[in-house]
């Protein structure tokens, strides 16, 4: 897997194969960027937005 954006206004970026990569960044319209600008702007979005959601829950003390 790699992972790719596109280079115009919108800056789309992908994981894909190897070789569907490899097609994309020949063209000239992709470029391989690392895996971890991909994890914060697309994987771990939904994940900040749900977080927030959650509500804590409070442990009460156990009765002796």
């Amino acid at each position: 897997m790699k992972t790719i954006i596109q280079l115009n206004e919108t800056s789309w970026i992908r994981r894909v194969g190897d070789d569907k990569a490899q097609e994309l960044v020949k063209t000239g319209d992709w470029a391989y960027i690392g895996k971890q600008q991909w994890k914060a702007e697309v994987r771990d979005v939904d994940k900040k937005e749900n977080d927030s959601d959650k509500k804590s829950k409070k442990k009460g003390k156990k009765n002796e």
